[in-house]
């Protein structure tokens, strides 16, 4: 093997994440696979790589979001985009993130391998360690671990129950948005066949109280803030 660790080939497009794993293989790199952004966090929490390859449209989570995370907690560890999006504004935005390379598709096996060791070289030559990675949502002043069910605000930790940190992680993971009372409740509570009025009453009762978890003032909120007859914003 070429390295005592592993790259992560994160890839929604299962014929293409073989593809790229095969190649990798063939110049004598171990792989993990992952098919989405959860299995992506799931490994980078729990495994040590040299290397992520990462596609930015993954169907669940953002893969520049899967970036930042990244970023947040391992300056150093090489990570080259692989997507189809060419245009040069999503390219400056993956490098001020923090992308070591931006590989557009359709591509060259050989291209890919070439860029590949030489991003890992630089990085043994660097010999820097790589921590796992945990799964953080980060806006304004709130950080939470999705993993951990832990939210902190300016980083003092706010306990809470799992139904208000599964609201609180919707409202930071689509920020200035605004969400509709049955959105909220669907994704949240998994639920499809309930009336609207059942919905807002819910709803109601678990938005105040998780307003007096997080807000200086519940009364007068500035995070999460109600749109009259239609649902919530999250203002970041």
């Amino acid at each position: 093997m070429k390295s005592e660790q592993t790259i992560l080939v994160v890839e929604d497009s299962e014929r293409l994440n073989e593809f790229i794993a095969t190649q990798l293989k063939k110049n004598g790199y171990a792989i993990t696979q992952a098919y989405n952004g959860k299995q992506a966090f799931k490994f980078l929490k729990t495994g040590s790589f040299c290397l992520v390859i990462l596609d930015i449209k993954l169907g669940d989570i953002d893969g520049l979001q899967i970036l930042k995370t990244i970023r947040s907690q391992d300056k150093t560890l090489p990570v080259m985009i692989v997507s189809s999006i060419s245009d040069d504004e999503t390219k400056i935005e993956g490098f001020r993130i923090g992308c070591d390379d931006y590989l557009t598709k359709p591509f060259y096996a050989s291209d890919m391998i070439m860029r590949v060791n030489r991003m890992i070289e630089r990085s043994k030559a660097e010999n820097l360690p790589h921590a796992p990675v945990q799964q953080l949502v980060m806006v304004g002043p709130f950080e939470a671990d999705v993993a951990a069910q832990n939210l902190r605000k300016n980083g003092m930790a706010i306990p809470m129950r799992k139904k208000y940190f599964d609201i609180m992680v919707y409202f930071m993971k689509h920020p200035n948005v605004v969400i509709p009372f049955r959105t909220l409740y669907e994704h949240v509570w998994n639920k499809t066949s309930v009336a609207d009025s059942a919905i807002e009453s819910n709803l109601y009762v678990n938005i105040r109280n998780l307003r007096m978890l997080i807000e200086d003032d519940a009364a007068e909120p500035t995070f999460i803030q109600s749109v009259r007859h239609t649902g919530y914003i999250f203002v970041a």
